[in-house]
């Protein structure tokens, strides 16, 4: 991987961990009292999504800041399981990648190498 390379990802992680930042100040985790059933069980419901969504974004913005302590150290862009380079396509869509396509799709379709 080049300098250059790593830079551009490390600007996309950058980029990624502001933008989850920034979604994650818009929401209010408030229930407000109704006296009606069907509102306050709709309330629930969204409160609900948005508690969801909150553990996703900070367990996104985890891997990211994850991402960028491995990526000075020598071994980020190499796949966990196989050793091998993970794809500089596959690091710029997905730079907190830990494994190449390959083992990624073992590991979904439940295979062992």
């Amino acid at each position: 991987m080049t300098e250059t390379q790593r830079r551009e990802i490390k600007n996309h992680l950058m980029q990624g961990i502001d933008c989850l930042s920034s979604q994650a100040t818009g929401q209010s985790l408030v229930v407000e009292n109704c006296p009606d059933e069907t509102d306050f069980a709709s309330q629930l419901a969204q409160q609900g999504v948005n508690v969801a969504m909150q553990r996703r974004r900070m367990a996104r913005m985890g891997e990211y800041e994850n991402a960028l302590k491995r990526l000075s150290q020598t071994d980020y862009g190499i796949c966990e399981e196989c050793g091998e380079e993970i794809g500089i396509a596959r690091l710029k869509a997905n730079p907190s990648a830990r494994l190449c396509v390959t083992c990624q799709s073992a590991v979904e379709d439940g295979v062992s190498h």
